[in-house]
Order: structure tokens, then C-alpha cells, then sequence
């Protein structure tokens, strides 16, 4: 039985990773090789919610002072948040975990569509 590491600490974070393995193992596809990447997801998804935190504690957009200057700039975590995204979507098509990657929706979607002809 595979576990989160030591270092995943938040509920959303292990909740994925009982998710994805559950997937994996329903596809036979849990392994020491793909948990590697289930635990890269993981970090990801606890990584993701610090900077929705972040976000809910100093807004989108942040007063910024430069000396005398003072204007207001995007926060970082934004665009970090939509980078872990794409990460992770990434990653989990590597484990064929996205609607894209379900070889057998698109085999239904082949025959139905050959069948019309």
C-alpha cells in the first residue's frame, strides 16, 4: 500500500493523492514507477493550495513600493498557480489520467463515427 511522503501535509494534497491511486490501481498501472509521478502531482497539489492561500491573504493584485514610487502589481502566486496547473495536467496525462488520454472514449467515439457511414 503506497502513502503520501512525510512531507505532504494538507488534507487536499493527500485527498489527490488517494485519488490517483485509486485510478491506477483500478487500470492495473500503480507501480514504483508511475507513484514517483503520483507524488510529483501531490507536492504540486500542496504547492498549489500555499498560494491560494497566499492569494486569499493578500488579494490578486498587491501594493507595491519601490522608494518613493507606489503602485499595485499582479501577485506572483497567480501566475504560479497556472503554471503548477499545466504541470500537472501534464503529469497526469503521462499516467493517461486526463478525458484526452481515455483510450477508450476515443475508441467509442472511432467506431460510432464509421459506424454513420
Amino acid at each position: 500500500m503506497y502513502k503520501p511522503k512525510k512531507i505532504i501535509k494538507r488534507k487536499e494534497a493527500k485527498a489527490m493523492f488517494k485519488l490517483i491511486v485509486q485510478e491506477l490501481e483500478k487500470e492495473s498501472q500503480l507501480n514504483d514507477r508511475t507513484i514517483l509521478i503520483v507524488d510529483n502531482i501531490t507536492l504540486l497539489e500542496q504547492l498549489k493550495h500555499e498560494h491560494v492561500d497566499d492569494i486569499k491573504e493578500r488579494g490578486v493584485v498587491e501594493l507595491f513600493k519601490n522608494g518613493s514610487q507606489e503602485m499595485f502589481r499582479e501577485n506572483k502566486s497567480v501566475d504560479k498557480i497556472l503554471k503548477i496547473v499545466e504541470q500537472q495536467r501534464k503529469l497526469q496525462a503521462e499516467l493517461k489520467l486526463t478525458p484526452a488520454s481515455d483510450k477508450r472514449v476515443a475508441e467509442v467515439v472511432t467506431v460510432d463515427e464509421f459506424e454513420d457511414f
